[in-house]
């Protein structure tokens, strides 16, 4: 579980919007294959630019 930044709610780390409040989460990563950082509105598996794993890297 996480805290939603707006409402201090709890959430699940899987949703892209906060089911109390509404907000679209914003996620951010390093991609620790290309050193790329980059910010995404939802979850991601995999690096847009090299396709890494991104399932630990979730900040």
């Amino acid at each position: 579980m996480v805290i939603c930044p707006y409402c201090q709610k709890e959430i699940t780390v899987n949703q892209d919007t906060c089911p109390h409040c509404g907000v679209t989460l914003i996620y951010f990563y390093c991609c620790k294959r290309c050193n790329q950082e980059f910010a995404a509105t939802g979850t991601l598996k995999f690096c847009p630019l090299c396709d890494a794993d991104l399932s630990d890297q979730m900040n």
